[in-house]
Parts: C-alpha cells; structure tokens; sequence
C-alpha cells in the first residue's frame, strides 16, 4: 500500500520503501530542474552517460611513429614543440614522458603504456602546455599517493586528456591542473582514487569513474575514493559516471571556489555520493545519486549529496534515491582557510527528488552557532518518498511535520 498526502504544497509519498530491484538498477533517467524562482540557470547538458569509448579508431592521425621498444622521450626530444606522435600498437614498457608545449600523443587501438610497477608517471608536464593525450590504455605506473599516472602542475596548462583508459596505477589515475579538459576516459581499479587536482578552469566531462581503491589501501576520509580536488576556481563537472568507488564518488575538498556538479551519475560508493567539503561556492544540480554512503554511518555523513562547512551552497533538480542518507548538511568547527569562512550557510536545497527508506535529509552540527536560524539554511519544494519513522535532521531528530514547523518545505 502506498499513500499519498499533501501538506502546505509538499508532497509526501509513504510507502513500505521501494523494491530491492529498483534499489540496485542502474539510474538513466535524465534529471531535469522543477520550475523554481531562483536566479540560476539550468545548465544545457545534463544527460547521463553511458561508458566511454577507450581507444580512438576513427580517421588515420598522421605523424611521428613511436613503435613498442622505443622511447616515446628521445622521440620527443628530437622533435619541436607542437609535434603529434602517433604511438603504435602494442606495451609500450616503463615509457615516461615530459612533454613540449603543444604536443599530441594518440594511441592506435592497442596502444598500451605500462609502467610495469616500476615506471612513476606516464605522463607529465614541465612548464609544457596545450598538450593532447587520446587513446591509450595507461596503466601499471607506480605513482606514490597523491601523485597521477598522468600528472600536471609545473605550470603545464591546457591539457586535453581524452578516451583514454586509465588503469591500475598505485597512486591517482589522473592528476589535472589549470585549463586541463579530461573528456570520455575510462578511469578504474586505481590504487588510491581515480581522479583528483589543483588549479582554474578545469573541465571534468563525460568520464566513467569506476572501483577505484579497490584494494582497501587508502582511508576513504583521507584520499581514497573516486575522486578529489583541492584549491580550485572554477570547477566544472559534468556528465560523468561514478560508481562503485571505495569512499566517496565525487569530491572537492578545500579551498575549491565556484565548483558546478551537474548531470553526474553517481552510484554504489562507499562514502557520499557527490560531497563539498570546507569549500566555498558551489551549484550542485541536476543529477542521479543512488545507493551510495553505506560505509559510513551516522551523523548523516552517509548522504547521497553532502556539504559539510562550506557557504553558498546550492542544490537543485537532483534525483537522490536510496543512499544511506538523503541530503545533508554538516557544520562542525575546523580550522580557519583563506578563501571563504568554513561554515554551512545559505545551504540552499530545493527542487529535488529525495527517495529515503533510511537515513535523513537535514542539517547537523556539535556548535552553538547560529546553524538553524540566521545563516539562512533552508529546504523547499522538496518531494519526498519515504518509508515510515523520523527522516528529518534539523536541531535534533524530526518527524515530517515538526521539519515543517521548523519552516522547512512549507511550500
């Protein structure tokens, strides 16, 4: 049996929970904003995505050949800035590689690049930019923790980084700085996390994020995970494909200004599904976050979308269902950062799809700062499916209607 009520304009579906079918098939379905009188545009894109293509085999690319057994470095250092190679077929063994600004590599289909466990990077930058990797398979490198297989700073800007596969490297899959653009790549079985970075203007698109720290190695709350990024402007990312990560799918954590998350598909993670932590302002928008935070219990730090000590947060048009928590917000005290007060004010949740047989959607904090009354944290035009108990956090456990007595959701 399910029943339906309406109270003040919200819309309350209670049922004994949705099936266990429901709860473990892959979401599909393109989110797209309620109608809302808030100043933010709903972004162009937001389909989810599908798993992207590993290796380029469309027109020939011509260039300089690099075969298995040659040094993909003393090709490049022969040759000026701006030349493209064309790796060949095969294991290209323990190849590392320092680029000149402008360079292209594109892999034929079976290129692979191997560190063997021994080689640290594949690729790197040196004050080189507008470089272009397409179509290998990098795998095997031996990056320490927090260090990519494919790695910038150095000042290197620009990069496109795109249908790559990139795999079973020890540290970070891919490491992107300033400008980079990292587009269709298939990133997974990373020792510590698929993704992470530092810089302006990165773009994070269409990749599928996938069992990255697999091997239980890294501390979910320290590093480990699908992805994080740390002291970025700028952010952008959209229309990827993260799941069954051991810790959280989508991450920026500290000092990240200006971060947009939308169209994501985010399944199975470990820890939060997409999480914005002692960061500043960020749009999170438009995707489906399912069945992830089941490792980490309580406090509602298990949400399928979570903001914890960051201001100016706004999140709308998701469809968040069955993770362990719904969505939440943390405000603890931490230490002080340059770039914008760590707190959770104007955590702005509305128009979302919040599906809950457990957990709670709501805020929490161990501070007597002003959390639920003058730092404008709010709730409205949620809908909400849930089973039957309290799933509310706000100043304490919360039944449905004294969330609305407290003034959230009244319309």
């Amino acid at each position: 049996m399910v029943s339906v009520a309406v109270a003040a304009g919200v819309l309350f579906v209670s049922s004994g929970g949705p099936s266990e079918a429901s709860r473990s098939a892959a979401a599909t379905t393109t989110t797209t904003a309620p109608k809302a009188t808030t100043t933010t545009t709903k972004p162009a894109a937001t389909t989810t995505t599908t798993k992207p293509k590993t290796t380029v085999t469309t027109k020939p690319v011509s260039g300089v050949a690099v075969r298995p057994g040659e040094s993909i470095q003393a090709a490049v250092d022969k040759h000026p800035a701006g030349t493209t190679f064309v790796i060949k077929s095969g294991v290209h063994k323990r190849q590392s590689v320092v680029a000149k600004s402008g360079n292209t590599f594109v892999g034929e289909a079976g290129a692979v690049l191997s560190g063997e466990g021994v080689a640290v990077f594949a690729f790197a930058g040196k004050n080189w930019d507008n470089v272009t990797i397409r179509g290998l398979v990098i795998e095997k490198y031996a990056s320490p923790l927090q260090e990519g297989a494919v790695r910038g700073g150095g000042g290197s800007t620009g990069w496109l980084v795109e249908d790559n596969e990139i795999r079973y490297n020890q540290g970070i899959g891919l490491k992107s700085s300033t400008g980079w653009r990292v587009v269709d790549n298939y990133i997974h079985h990373n020792h510590q996390m698929g993704l992470g970075g530092a810089g302006s203007d990165m773009l994070i698109e269409g990749n599928e994020i996938a069992f990255n720290n697999y091997l239980k190695e890294v501390s979910p709350g320290w590093g480990g995970g699908g992805s994080k990024w740390v002291h970025s402007t700028n952010l952008v990312v959209r229309n990827n494909y993260s799941h069954d990560n051991h810790g959280p799918g989508l991450w920026t954590d500290g000092n990240n200004l200006n971060v947009v998350y939308e169209g994501n598909r985010v399944e199975n993670n470990l820890h939060a599904g997409i999480k914005h932590e002692v960061s500043c302002d960020a749009v999170i928008r438009n995707n489906t976050v399912v069945g992830n935070g089941f490792g980490n219990d309580g406090w509602i730090a298990g949400a399928g979308i979570l903001v914890a000590n960051s201001p100016n947060v706004e999140v709308y048009g998701n469809v968040v269902r069955n993770n362990n928590d719904g969505i939440g917000g943390i405000h603890a005290d931490r230490s002080p950062v340059k770039v914008c007060p760590l707190e959770l004010r104007n955590f702005w949740v509305h128009d979302n799809i919040i599906v809950m047989n457990s957990g709670h959607t709501g805020i929490v904090t161990n501070t007597s700062h002003p959390v639920f009354t003058s730092w404008g944290n709010r709730f409205d035009r949620n809908t909400y499916t849930l089973g039957s108990g309290q799933y509310y956090k706000w100043n304490g456990e919360r039944s449905t209607s004294e969330w609305k007595n407290a003034g959230q959701d009244p319309n």
